[in-house]
């Protein structure tokens, strides 16, 4: 005897009451939502509750949820327009390092001006930082930017970063940190410079090993010198 699967009638979905379906999509992430609206109009005017864009804009941007932002335009043109802002903001970041880049490298002056720049945008959590900076579009060091960021002023679980990481498959990228130590005087003679390489992936970054280049990075070019730069290795083998 054979068993055969019938399909599932078509829209069973459609008697779902509304409340319910609103509790459903409230549950859901941004992409997920956006994914859900398309299934059916039912769905769409579910996604589209206000409700549902209230808690995702709180959930990414809490202190602008906490200081009153109007409701006016609706959450969900809220949410669009303040995703817009920070698209923007986060570009000029972007725009900083991709044309200070020299042969794949990037001086100590402009990695700290480009951590400086985030750290002026008050709104910025690490949601932002997962979309604009650990994106495969741009290089290894920017996205090494949004890790460093993430861990020294979010102040987030290294683990978590690592696993954000992982879902934007770019937790793999190698860059290497080159620290040159300019040599010091003694007895009218300057000794040689010495000279730091370390070749790591972003994964590693996160963990205990990684620990004393994020040290070096967070340190900057006070009396030191460091470039970094982006290796063709995307994975670990």
């Amino acid at each position: 005897m054979e068993l055969s699967s019938s399909p599932a009638p078509a829209g069973r979905w459609a008697g779902l009451p509304e409340d319910i379906a609103i509790s459903v999509a409230s549950c859901l992430q941004e992409a997920d939502v956006c994914a859900l609206a398309a299934c059916s109009r039912s769905w769409r005017s579910a996604c589209d509750a206000d409700g549902v864009w209230e808690g995702l804009f709180r959930r990414r941007w809490p202190a602008a949820a906490a200081e009153g932002a109007s409701r006016v335009q609706g959450w969900k043109n809220l949410y669009i327009n303040q995703h817009r802002r920070m698209a923007i903001a986060v570009s000029n970041v972007v725009e900083i390092v991709e044309s200070s880049l020299h042969d794949g490298s990037l001086e100590a002056e402009y990695y700290l001006k480009a951590i400086a720049h985030l750290g002026m945008m008050t709104d910025i959590g690490f949601l932002d930082i997962q979309f604009f900076l650990f994106s495969r579009n741009h290089n290894a060091i920017i996205n090494l930017i949004g890790l460093h960021y993430s861990i020294a002023s979010l102040n987030m679980p290294p683990n978590e970063v690592d696993k954000a990481l992982q879902a934007r498959q770019v937790a793999g990228r190698m860059v290497c940190v080159n620290l040159l130590k300019l040599g010091r005087w003694f007895y009218g003679f300057r000794l040689p410079d010495e000279t730091e390489s370390h070749k790591i992936s972003l994964s590693e970054l996160t963990m205990a090993k990684g620990a004393g280049v994020l040290t070096i990075l967070n340190r900057g070019a006070v009396h030191e010198v460091f470039r970094l730069r982006i290796s063709l290795v995307e994975t670990i083998k």
